[in-house]
């Protein structure tokens, strides 16, 4: 009984290495690579992951040929298509060695700043102005990041609740584990919920933070201890400032659109769609137009217009001009 168990350790080694081989050389199909990226990152067996990976790196430094090189830059060349990537790592820690076990993050994660913390065991991934990114947790679970956020999270999620920390904007698609909630917790308010979709968007320095459901039911407790449990499609909106707490319907595609490019302002203030365009498009406005921001506009852009096309219809809609300066706007009163 003890050889069959060491003989049927040894057979899961040699599948995980050879898996793992395969993928870090670049043999796997796009659709196959993804589902590789999803086991690669789920909780078991991940020292046999690790290992495998080291041996992989140790086996190209050892050739000497240019193979290590020719490696580095294949993963570098798979970070550069999705942006920079910044990488913060225990400096006792060989970099080659490291960076063997991190391939599968870099190219998940790529166009993050990905920062994990050994002592306590957290992750933490920022996107940048202009960037929009997808990820995979432990469990399952995807996110998609909208740009200027971050979020940070365990690196096991065994514990008896799912906690996930979020500044900015995210949509999860949360793996049902009753047994398990699983929470999304920002300065302003918390999502608990067991598994469904939704959208929180909650940046520091917004006055507002807001929820929005997709499927399934969430409870939603503000920092200041009030709860309200949303059904699909309704939209919860929490004032920072006066605590006060609206809910409305929106549709299905209003949900989660920007991730598929859509802009959408819902009675929103001039000052909330600048600092929404400044995040997606990377760009700073200087507005000049003393536009109140008790004028509320909706409007859908509902595909992936550039930014002057955008700018085109708000200087109708809202009544400004707009100088650009290179990456600046500057938003001057229109004349009329």
């Amino acid at each position: 009984m003890l050889v069959y168990r060491v003989k049927a350790t040894e057979m899961d080694k040699n599948k995980t290495t050879k898996i793992l081989n395969k993928y870090l050389s670049g043999r796997f199909s796009a659709e196959k690579e993804r589902l590789v990226q999803q086991w690669i990152i789920k909780e078991s067996d991940q020292k046999e992951k690790e290992q495998a990976s080291l041996d992989y790196w140790d086996e190209l430094e050892v050739k000497a040929d240019g193979s290590a090189f020719s490696a580095y830059k294949r993963v570098e060349s798979k970070i550069a298509k999705t942006g920079s990537t910044t990488v913060i790592i225990p400096l006792y820690k060989k970099l080659l060695r490291v960076a063997a076990i991190l391939i599968p993050l870099f190219i998940i994660a790529g166009g993050y700043h990905y920062y994990t913390s050994v002592k306590h065991n957290m992750t933490e991934i920022s996107v940048a102005y202009g960037e929009d990114k997808h990820l995979f947790l432990p469990d399952g679970s995807e996110i998609w990041i909208n740009a200027g956020s971050t979020i940070k999270y365990p690196n096991e999620l065994g514990g008896p609740e799912r906690l996930v920390h979020l500044d900015g904007e995210a949509y999860f698609s949360v793996i049902k584990d009753e047994s398990r909630p699983f929470i999304v917790r920002t300065k302003a308010l918390s999502v608990k919920v067991l598994g469904t979709k939704f959208n929180v968007k909650a940046y520091s320095c917004d006055e507002k933070a807001m929820t929005t459901l997709a499927s399934g039911k969430v409870e939603v407790t503000t920092n200041t201890n009030v709860s309200k449990i949303l059904k699909p499609n309704e939209h919860l909106i929490f004032n920072k400032t006066t605590s006060d707490i609206g809910i409305t319907e929106v549709t299905t595609v209003e949900t989660g659109g920007w991730i598929i490019g859509q802009i959408i302002f819902d009675n929103v203030s001039h000052k909330e769609i600048m600092q929404t365009l400044e995040r997606r498009f990377n760009i700073v406005i200087e507005d000049k137009t003393g536009v109140p921001d008790s004028k509320l506009y909706t409007i859908k852009f509902v595909k992936n217009e550039s930014l002057d096309e955008i700018m085109s219809v708000l200087e109708e809609l809202i009544g400004f001009s707009c100088e650009r300066n290179n990456n600046k706007l500057i938003l001057l009163r229109s004349v009329t």
